[in-house]
């Protein structure tokens, strides 16, 4: 396991079996994400590094029954594993991890899976993975998928484990696809743990109640930008990121804050040698028309590429005398995290709150009575309905037309009415950016993005996790964006069908934005151990 120096940990882990570890991923997969996007890309390196990675160290075989799931271990290690389970359990009553005969005893005992379901919903399998855990004060940790790389025949139920007090069994929900089949062998990683930190507040408001948004996304797509990059990587986001950053270490030193440090805030989060462009659509995007789009083309709006560096973070970037302007917390505040929902257009995005949450009471998640304790992000979803198509060369993306020109109207309409006509006029192309909606990738990659009509601000020190939600025949990207300077978050999309269309209809969510403190991205944890050990 990679456990931390106590001072950059804020979990503890106890590992009860030897089934699975956590791991953490190089933001470029182990060189598996094509150079453009290793040099360029610096939203999406930190979306593939994000949190520990559960990582199954022995395989295991899952049987679908009918109505039922059931998982053991296969191989060599099987009955060591199976041994290993009956002996845990007695251990970790007795040391006291679990209550004796209580909910989590009386699950456990049943084996290393079992089977559960809501009404008459789909089969959901509950897999231990041997692990237990525990947060510190101030923090929660979520579970959900494995996301950029990830087995598509498995989707993973997100949860939340809110106890201070105890160790809870880390268990991993998963739900079988229909085209897996009837025997599923699961190997490497199986889903992601990461810390978060409740006391998060999202306010919406118009871009008239926040027109400084507004021009930091002009500043930053102005017309040198469209100019550089028709030639060349500009590195504007990895600047922008960085210089951000740095400022704020100054500040720091010279008011004595117990800041993070400049290798965490810094890049997005990400590492400098990662950070790149902060564009999933990344350097060298091709010209709308070579992708076979179906939008504008990339000359209409004198952008010479719909994609910009720092495009997938979508628009603005406020200067840094601006970036905490909206909210009354951040880094260092006792108080709640108050993050800016600023809505730009139609379909603007849904606050959502976390309701339920998972504690050493038992595997059924129990109601969240946390008072100011609140933990809310942004569900983003779809404006304007399309289909894609990708053949291993070009992907083609075809949007309703009409509804495409009414929400172009309408963002027209709003950044109108919140910084005047003149400013319309004299940035065209950021505009343009914006109300195409849709952004292609060079041909032979399955990618594109869409680029919601609404902006996240988030204090000084957080970012934002954006958590793909996945369709028929797509996924949509995990990426972290650094929003205290940098405020879109868009929806990359990575098409897994060849040859048929997908089809994303209005209303379907794309993204979960989930604003986290940079210090949180890169923590670890400490290795707790049997009393006995």
């Amino acid at each position: 396991m990679a456990v931390a120096a106590a001072g950059d940990a804020c979990f503890e882990v106890l590992d009860a079996l030897g089934l699975c570890r956590l791991t953490r991923r190089a933001g470029d997969l182990d060189g598996a994400v094509p150079l453009r996007v290793a040099k360029a890309c610096a939203p999406l390196l930190e979306g593939n590094a994000f949190g520990h990675q559960i990582t199954l160290a022995r395989p295991i075989e899952v049987q679908r029954g009918l109505g039922s799931l059931r998982a053991e271990p296969v191989g060599e290690h099987r009955e060591a594993l199976l041994r290993a389970h009956r002996a845990a359990l007695p251990r970790l009553v007795s040391q006291g991890f679990l209550a004796p005969d209580g909910a989590w005893h009386r699950a456990l005992r049943g084996g290393l899976a079992w089977t559960c379901r809501t009404g008459l919903g789909r089969p959901r399998l509950r897999l231990w993975t041997g692990l237990l855990v525990r947060p510190d004060p101030g923090v929660w940790l979520r579970v959900a998928g494995a996301a950029n790389r990830r087995n598509v025949l498995i989707e993973v139920s997100e949860a939340y484990l809110a106890d201070e007090r105890a160790f809870v069994p880390l268990v991993v929900e998963l739900r079988v696809r229909d085209e897996a089949p009837r025997r599923l062998r699961l190997e490497g990683e199986i889903g992601c743990l990461a810390p978060v930190r409740p006391g998060v507040r999202i306010e919406a408001c118009a871009l008239a109640d926040a027109p400084e948004v507004g021009r930091a996304h002009a500043e930053f797509y102005d017309a040198r930008y469209f100019a550089v990059k028709k030639g060349e990587v500009t590195r504007k986001y990895r600047r922008l990121v960085g210089g951000e950053a740095g400022a704020r270490k100054g500040r720091a030193g010279e008011a004595g804050e117990g800041s993070a440090r400049a290798g965490e805030a810094g890049e997005g989060s990400a590492r400098a040698g990662d950070a790149g462009e902060g564009s999933d659509a990344g350097e060298g995007s091709a010209r709308a028309g070579d992708a076979g789009e179906g939008s504008a083309r990339a000359g209409d709006a004198g952008e010479g590429s719909d994609a910009g560096e720092g495009s997938d973070a979508g628009a603005g970037s406020a200067r840094a005398g601006d970036a905490g302007e909206g909210s009354d917390a951040g880094e260092g505040s006792a108080g709640p995290a108050r993050v800016r929902l600023v809505v730009a257009g139609p379909a603007a995005p849904e606050i959502a709150e976390v309701t339920e949450v998972t504690t050493a009471a038992g595997p059924d998640p129990v109601p969240w009575r946390g008072g100011a304790r609140r933990l809310e992000s942004l569900v983003v979803r779809n404006a304007v309905p399309f289909r894609a198509t990708f053949d291993g060369h070009t992907l083609a993306v075809a949007p309703e037309a009409t509804r495409l020109a009414e929400g172009a109207a309408a963002v027209e309409r709003t950044f109108a009415r919140a910084l005047g006509e003149e400013f319309i006029a004299a940035n065209r192309g950021a505009l343009w950016y914006l109300t195409k909606y849709f952004t292609p990738h060079p041909p032979g990659e399955p990618h594109f993005f869409v680029k919601p009509w609404a902006f996240t601000r988030t204090p000084p020190g957080w970012s934002s996790l954006l958590d793909g939600i996945h369709g028929e025949g797509y996924d949509v990207m995990r990426g972290v964006v650094a929003t205290d300077v940098f405020f879109a978050t868009p929806a990359v999309f990575h098409v897994r069908r060849i040859g048929a269309p997908i089809e994303v209809p209005e209303g379907a969510p794309l993204l979960r934005v989930l604003p986290i403190p940079r210090d949180l991205l890169r923590a670890g944890f400490r290795e707790a151990r049997f009393l006995d050990a």
